[in-house]
């Protein structure tokens, strides 16, 4: 694969023309340099350098090209990804996970003698127990009569580890909002749309003692702060205790590092996982708002919450058989400004657009269940 991309690299024979270049360009230049003054001799030894590092850069660009194959590669990204499907299953790197439980942990149970048979055997044997569990957890799902001794079993002892949670932080704080006048004034959207996705969602997720005020002047009233950024943690890799931070941003109209808006892709947590099919009850949805609302009626509680757009899966998230992905599409009767809790959202989504309003979700695997069985 190397040989064919080596016509675009830097060869030897360009770097001999640069070798080339070098010496004639010091050649024509005026022996008067040591006639001059110290400073106006530094200065000419500056521009002499960079007169070199142009007409270098300039032979460079001329007879060689940047398209090597870690370059080119990205290129065809898009068309791996709806092609093969998910990219990083396909890695066979193992991580330290794998070594841990299957190596170390059997080697210390072992009594140091012919220590690779009983490794295998004892993995093998967790393995099996493993399996036996999950069968007759799916069993007792679907209804299936199951003696007491082994729904007690089933009680007792989980197949899922619980992970380490983590909070999710808001940061970036902007300092032209403070109520919902300017809030509203600021993400484009009416005072009553807002109102009505914070009611909305005061009614379905907290208690009755708890809710945000569904008077319209109370609720007017409630102080507001915008954020532009949120970190999520994620477990990393095959990793049960270390965390990869996800930072989904929202800018709205402002621009990002000076190119243009930015409003991330998330994955939200909005039903069990036999829900929206492959997605298993992640939706997709994009951020229009990061905000904190304080509700100074009830202990100056400080709700932190966000705005998001939901998108809806086609075909209830069947998987393709062209891409082995689920496609999602936004409707025209979508909601606006439908208001979650952030401790809902799950990380980052990576959305390929296929077509007008309509995106491909490129979804991982379920990790956490593919170490637990192998």
């Amino acid at each position: 694969m190397k040989d064919i991309f080596l016509e675009f690299q830097v060869t030897k024979r360009i770097r001999a023309n640069i070798d080339e270049q070098r010496t004639e360009l010091r050649h024509d230049r005026p022996k008067t340099r040591g006639r001059n003054a110290h400073s106006k001799r530094l200065r000419m030894r500056d521009a002499e350098r960079e007169e070199e590092t142009e007409r270098r850069m300039d032979l460079i660009f001329c007879e060689s090209d940047f398209n090597f194959i870690q370059m080119h590669l990205l290129s065809h990204l898009c068309d791996h990804i709806c092609q093969f499907g998910n990219i990083p299953m396909y890695s066979t790197k193992f991580g330290e996970l794998a070594h841990k439980t299957q190596i170390t942990a059997g080697w210390r149970q072992s009594n140091k003698n012919d220590t690779a048979r009983q490794i295998v055997q004892s993995y093998s044997r967790q393995h099996g127990i493993r399996m036996r569990l999950l069968n007759l957890e799916s069993l007792r799902r679907c209804g299936a009569d199951l003696s007491s001794d082994m729904v007690e079993q089933l009680d007792t002892t989980s197949t899922t580890t619980a992970p380490d949670i983590r909070r999710r932080m808001l940061k970036g704080r902007r300092d032209d909002v403070s109520n919902m006048a300017d809030f509203t004034r600021v993400l484009g959207f009416s005072i009553q749309l807002i109102c009505r996705g914070l009611i909305r969602y005061s009614r379905h997720n907290l208690p009755p003692k708890r809710r945000l005020p569904e008077d319209r002047e109370i609720l007017e009233s409630l102080p507001v702060e915008l954020l532009t950024q949120l970190e999520i943690p994620v477990l990393a890799f095959q990793e049960t205790e270390i965390f990869d931070i996800h930072r989904a941003q929202y800018t709205g109209a402002l621009n990002f590092r000076n190119h243009g808006s930015r409003n991330d892709w998330v994955s939200l947590g909005a039903g069990t996982e036999d829900m929206y099919g492959g997605l298993q009850g992640r939706l997709p949805a994009k951020l229009v708002a990061l905000f904190k609302i304080r509700d100074y009626r009830c202990e100056d509680r400080v709700r932190h919450l966000a705005g998001v757009q939901f998108v809806s899966a086609v075909n209830s998230g069947r998987i393709s058989d062209v891409h082995s992905l689920v496609t999602v599409q936004m409707k025209e009767d979508t909601r606006e400004f439908t208001v979650v809790d952030i401790g809902t959202i799950l990380g980052l989504a990576h959305l390929i657009p296929e077509g007008d309003r309509r995106w491909i979700v490129n979804s991982c695997i379920n990790l956490r269940r593919f170490n637990e069985v192998y």
